[in-house]
């Protein structure tokens, strides 16, 4: 009943994390309302950030790879960023909250996820990866746990400070303003910079 080529987008997007099975039948249809041309240029949008995005190999945000020899972000290649600190995000929308308060100027580090008691959930995450970047980076002073308020966001600070032990550096966490419960990424900016202000 379903033409194929409608059955492979609804597959597709129903694969979106949050898009169910119902949504990704509306959004197909919410496209078919509209014009080729609308639809070639959502199709042209995911060619285009398929061909040009990168992911950077020091912090993991995205950019727009413009040389071969490119593999760091926009602000992990400013010179005028403060290169000793370290705010440890856990998703990339995370960072964007941040950067939008204007009130950090240190680097990042996203880590895909959070810590879960399951062992087996956390391989993805890229703790190896934080760790082996503190070590080789000896200027380092600062590690700021810019992570969530919640049971999960907890218990990851909890691990990371034990895994950071052995290195001599400052590790601080977002302080008030970010009440219990509250994720980084839907805090206002207000709230945010309130938070990176008082840090400890």
């Amino acid at each position: 009943m379903i033409p194929e080529p409608l059955k492979k987008f609804i597959d597709l997007f129903s694969k979106i994390p949050g898009v169910g099975l119902r949504q990704a039948y509306r959004i197909a249809f919410w496209f078919l309302k509209h014009n080729k041309a609308f639809m070639y240029a959502y199709g042209f949008s995911l060619k285009e950030m398929a061909d040009t995005l990168a992911v950077c190999s020091q912090c993991f945000f995205v950019f727009e790879k413009r040389t071969e020899e490119q593999t760091f972000c926009v602000i992990c290649s400013d010179k005028s960023r403060d290169h000793t600190v370290i705010a440890v995000v856990e998703k990339e929308t995370d960072l964007i909250s941040i950067e939008k308060t204007k009130q950090y100027r240190g680097l990042y580090h996203i880590l895909g996820g959070l810590i879960t008691p399951d062992e087996h959930n956390n391989h993805d995450l890229r703790l190896k990866e934080l760790m082996e970047r503190i070590d080789r980076n000896p200027q380092t002073k600062e590690i700021i746990l810019a992570i969530s308020h919640t049971a999960q966001g907890d218990l990851t600070a909890m691990e990371l400070e034990k895994m950071m032990k052995p290195f001599a550096i400052n590790i601080t966490r977002l302080g008030l303003g970010l009440p219990r419960g509250a994720e980084v990424e839907f805090a206002d900016e207000d709230t945010l910079s309130n938070a990176i202000r008082s840090r400890k």
